[in-house]
């Protein structure tokens, strides 16, 4: 031990005399999400989760989320307070497979994922539009926007690249330009690596109490090989309103030929093949609401996506042609006090497809909790669950792994914790 102490001074030193600059302990961050818990089935058996799946693949995630994912995050400082900055961001997701006392990498029983890996810098420029600019490198989370609720992210640029945010356009908002491409350096030689380009308009106030941000990004497959690749583009506009104690936010998203995928990531593949999708728009709108001097709090969401697209088969239909989901959400909230609450979640998604019927499913979850504070957001918070779901013939098995066999209802009973710091 004393011998690794010896090494770790040496190294400090090397690092001194080469003009390393330091790191600050005392700023060091640490912060993670958890969800976990357990349930059951009406039918037995491990706790099920029920979603559409294909141009749904979201859930209404009260009582309705069957893992264990954690993430941990590290924000190491480097620089002055006063000066050039710069910071290294680290996170790992880790995710249970089989609840066992012992699980491990080495059979698949629990997994640990890089999800960002990044260092970030400012202090670089001088007054004027750049002087709270930064510039970052690496891979991470990115302009990401989602619904809580039903955990959809309408829209995510995230991924391996590097940047430029924060630039000021003289009390018009702001503007960040970003270069994201798939699998980084470690694409193999003939791969196609799907390449992104973006620029975002953002902190934009056009009303009282309103703002505008905008970002259109540019794909295009690239590839040292033979295959045939493919570009496209994709737009996010959305305003956001301060209100009734929380906000609104109404997004409208579309893309066309790579970008019309129908699920919110602007990561798609780079390949263009016969099933590229058409054009592609959502409109999604989530209210949050904090009822100031009463005991209420809640989200409430709708969605509604257009889709021109292929034959896959499954919830998506096997007839080409144009798709449609619809989603509806709830989830008010009563605090009896600071510490305890009861949440009541109501979801219902439908998909349309081409001369085939339309698949359904709806489902309802009763949770009392108990927190350490009251609110929509306090967290950790602890909650017992059941949900109740329900589905027509054409929405197939969703996802519930045979468990309730022909019948197109069911139940689900647990506990759960979800924390963020």
């Amino acid at each position: 031990m004393k011998a690794k102490f010896k090494l770790l001074a040496a190294a400090a030193a090397v690092a001194g005399a080469f003009g390393v600059p330091a790191v600050h302990a005392e700023g060091v961050e640490f912060h993670g999400y958890l969800r976990t818990g357990t349930g059951t089935t009406s039918e037995g058996g491990n706790q099920q989760c029920f979603k559409l799946g294909g141009p749904a693949d979201v859930k209404y995630r009260l009582g309705n989320e069957c893992d264990t994912y954690g993430e941990a995050a590290l924000k190491v400082p480097f620089g002055k307070s006063d000066g050039a900055w710069a910071n290294y961001n680290l996170m790992l997701a880790l995710q249970e497979g089989t609840e066992s006392d012992f699980s491990d990498v080495k059979d698949g029983s629990f997994n640990i994922a890089n999800r960002q890996n990044f260092f970030q810098a400012g202090g670089f420029f001088p007054a004027g539009a750049l002087e709270d600019a930064s510039i970052w490198v690496g891979k991470r989370y990115y302009n990401r926007h989602d619904v809580h609720i039903n955990d959809y992210y309408y829209w995510n640029n995230s991924g391996q690249g590097f940047g430029l945010d924060d630039v000021k356009l003289g009390g018009f908002g702001k503007f960040a330009f970003s270069f994201h491409q798939n699998g980084g350096n470690s694409q193999a030689a003939n791969a196609i690596a799907p390449k992104r380009y973006a620029a975002r308009l953002y902190d934009i106030e056009v009303n009282p109490g309103g703002k505008l941000e905008g970002e259109i990004v540019f794909l295009k497959g690239d590839t040292a090989g033979p295959d045939a690749t493919g570009k496209g583009t994709m737009l996010m506009l959305e305003h956001t309103q301060s209100m009734l104690g929380g906000f609104n936010k109404l997004a409208f998203i579309w893309g066309d030929k790579l970008g019309g995928v129908p699920w919110a990531p602007t990561y798609n593949g780079g390949a263009k093949t016969d099933e590229t999708p058409g054009d592609q728009f959502r409109i999604v709108d989530q209210l949050y609401v904090d009822l100031k001097g009463t005991n209420w709090s809640g989200m409430a969401t709708f969605v509604y996506a257009k889709l021109e697209c292929c034959s896959f088969g499954g919830v998506w239909g096997s007839n080409p042609g144009k798709r449609e989901w619809v989603s509806l959400g709830v989830r008010p909230q009563y605090n009896f006090n600071d510490n305890f609450s009861l949440a009541v979640e109501a979801g219902y998604d439908q998909v349309s497809r081409p001369n085939e019927p339309d698949a359904k499913l709806a489902k309802l979850t009763v949770a009392p909790q108990v927190a350490l504070s009251r609110g929509f957001w306090a967290r950790p918070v602890f909650r017992a669950f059941a949900t109740y779901a329900k589905w027509n013939s054409a929405a197939g098995d969703v996802g519930t792994n045979g468990v309730f066999g022909t019948k197109t209802n069911g139940m689900n009973y647990g506990v759960q914790v979800e924390a963020w710091w």
